[in-house]
C-alpha cells in the first residue's frame, strides 16, 4: 500500500499531478474558468519552460495570480529574496545551476525557507514510485490550478517549527487513533504501513520522532530499528517502539539496539502521548546532537570514534571547516550564517551517500566545523565531492551585488577593514592508512598540520596527512 499522509498538513509534500486527459493545455486554457480567492497570491516561476510566455503562465494568470518570471535560478534566488511569492515553481530541467541546488538554497535560506517550492517538468510521471514536489505540465488546466491553490493555503496555515512524527505500523486501526490523537496536539503525522515505506519515507525527510510497530509484514522490527540507527540521518531520532510482547527481553533488546522508549500493545492513547511529549523533550535538552543542524554532536562523534579505535577497524576522518565564515556572518546576520551551516551539512551528508559507505558517520563539532568518519579508501572521494558541491552553492548564498564584485568588506578579528572572498571549504584528512590511531585525542592532534595547509591555499581545498 501507498505511503499515506495526514490531509491536514500537506504544504511541505504536495502530491503530484496526475493525467486525466490528453488535452493540450494551450487550447484547454482557452476556455477554462476558475473560481480562486480574491487575492490568490504571487507565484515566482523560474526557468525559461515555465516562462511568461509559457501556457503554465498564462493560466496561472488568467486564474486571477500575480506572476513574477526569472529566467534562471540565480536571478531566482536573488528575485525570492526581495519579492518573498507565495509559491515558487521551478523548471526541473534548469541549466548551469540546477532545480535540486536552487532548492537547496531556497529551503535553508531564512528569506525564502517557508516558501513552499514546487518542481514542474513536461515528462510523464511513472506511476510506480512516489512524486513529490513535482507539476506535471501537461496535466488538466483546473487540477494545476486547484492544486496550487491547495498548496498556497496549507503553506499559509502551517507553522513550520511543528514536529513531524512517523508512524510505521501494519494496524490500520492503530494508525487511525494515533493520528487523530497526535494532530490534536498539533503534531504533523506521516504514516507507513510496511517497514520498507518507513524506511523510505525516513530517507526522503528528516523526522522529530518515529513510532516503530516491531511486528511489521515485511521485515522484522529490531532489523528496522537496526537499519534506522546506522544511518546518519537518523541516528539520535527520537524511536518508540511499539508491541504486543510484553516480555523483559524483548524490551532489554529494543533498548540496546537504540529504541529511546517501549509501549505494550493495548497502550492508553493518552499515555503514548504523554511519552511522544517527554522523548521530544529528552531529545532537545540532551547534547547528542547539534541543535542547528540536528546531526550528532561532540558526544556522539567521540563515541563513533573510539568504537572504531575499539575495534581496531580502518578509518579516516574529514575534518571540514568553513573559511571566511565569520566576515559573512558579521555582513548578513546570524541567520543568514545558520543557512550556510545548513547548507555544509546538506553537502557532507550528500557526499557520503555518493561516495562513501552505508554506515559512515557525520558529525557537527559546532559553529562551522564538521567531521565525516568514512574508510581510508573513501576519504578524498567523499571530500572531493563535498567541496565541488559546496563551492557550486557558495556564490548563491551572496547579493546580486556581492556577488558580481565577487568578496565583502569587513572587519577582521583586530577591527580591521578587511576583503574577504566568497566562502569556501577546507576539510583536512587524518587516517589509519599510514599510522595507527590509539585514541581519540589523537585524531584531533594529527589533523592540525593538514588543515593549516588546506587554509594556506585560498578556495575549497582537500588536504591530507603526510
Amino acid at each position: 500500500m501507498p505511503l499515506q499522509e495526514s490531509t491536514l498538513r500537506v504544504a511541505e509534500r504536495p502530491a503530484i499531478i496526475r493525467v486525466v486527459d490528453n488535452q493540450d493545455m494551450e487550447d484547454s486554457t482557452k476556455q477554462v474558468h476558475i473560481a480562486t480567492p480574491p487575492d490568490p497570491g504571487r507565484l515566482l516561476l523560474i526557468g525559461a519552460l515555465i516562462g511568461q510566455e509559457a501556457p503554465i503562465a498564462r493560466l496561472l494568470h488568467q486564474a486571477g495570480y500575480r506572476v513574477i518570471q526569472a529566467t534562471n535560478g540565480i536571478d531566482g534566488i536573488d528575485i525570492a529574496r526581495e519579492q518573498r511569492p507565495d509559491l515558487i515553481i521551478i523548471d526541473r530541467e534548469l541549466p548551469v545551476i540546477g532545480a535540486s541546488q536552487v532548492m537547496k538554497v531556497l529551503r535553508e535560506d531564512p528569506d525564502t525557507k517557508t516558501i513552499p517550492l514546487i518542481a514542474a517538468t513536461t515528462q510523464a510521471p511513472d506511476d510506480t514510485t512516489e512524486h513529490n514536489d513535482l507539476l506535471w505540465l501537461k496535466a488538466p488546466p483546473h487540477a494545476i490550478v486547484t492544486h496550487i491553490a491547495k498548496i498556497i493555503a496549507a503553506a499559509r496555515a502551517t507553522d513550520a517549527q511543528t514536529p513531524t512524527l512517523l508512524i510505521i505500523d501494519d494496524d490500520a486501526d492503530i494508525q487511525r487513533i494515533l493520528m487523530l490523537r497526535l494532530q490534536q496536539d498539533g503534531y504533523r503525522v506521516v504514516q507507513a504501513l510496511t517497514a520498507a515505506e518507513g524506511l523510505m519515507a525516513a530517507q526522503k525527510q528528516a523526522f522529530d520522532l518515529i513510532i516503530l510497530d516491531l511486528l511489521l509484514p515485511d521485515i522484522d522490527g529490531f532489523s528496522v530499528l537496526g537499519a534506522l540507527r546506522a544511518r546518519n540521518a537518523t541516528a539520535t531520532t527520537p524511536i518508540i517502539l511499539l508491541s504486543a510482547r510484553n516480555s523483559a527481553p524483548e524490551k532489554v533488546r529494543g533498548l540496546q539496539l537504540g529504541a529511546d522508549d517501549y509501549v505494550t500493545k493495548p497502550f492508553s492513547p493518552a499515555e503514548l502521548q504523554a511519552r511522544v511529549w517527554a522523548a521530544l523533550r529528552r531529545y532537545e535538552r540532551e547534547a547528542g546532537a547539534n541543535p542547528s543542524t540536528r546531526l550528532p554532536g561532540n558526544v556522539a562523534i567521540e563515541r563513533a570514534l573510539r568504537r572504531r579505535i575499539d575495534q581496531s577497524a580502518p578509518f579516516a576522518v574529514c575534518y571540514a571547516d568553513i573559511d571566511n565564515f565569520k566576515a559573512y556572518n558579521d555582513t548578513y546576520s546570524f541567520l543568514k550564517g545558520d543557512a550556510v551551516i545548513h547548507q555544509t551539512a546538506n553537502v557532507l551528508l550528500e557526499a557520503v551517500t555518493q561516495q562513501g559507505n552505508y554506515d559512515d558517520f557525520v558529525g557537527h563539532i559546532g559553529g562551522d566545523d564538521f567531521v565525516v568518519i568514512t574508510t581510508p579508501d573513501r576519504a578524498e572521494q567523499v571530500a572531493n565531492h563535498a567541496i565541488r558541491n559546496f563551492d557550486l552553492l557558495s556564490p548563491l548564498f551572496y547579493d546580486a551585488e556581492t556577488r558580481k564584485r565577487g568578496y565583502i568588506d569587513a572587519l577582521d578579528r583586530q577591527g580591521r577593514p578587511t576583503r574577504y572572498p566568497f566562502v569556501s571549504l577546507s576539510i583536512a584528512i587524518v587516517s589509519t592508512a599510514k599510522h595507527p590511531i590509539h585514541h581519540v585525542a589523537e585524531v584531533a592532534q594529527r589533523s592540525v598540520e593538514p588543515k593549516k595547509r588546506a587554509k594556506e591555499i585560498v578556495g575549497s581545498n582537500v588536504a591530507v596527512e603526510g
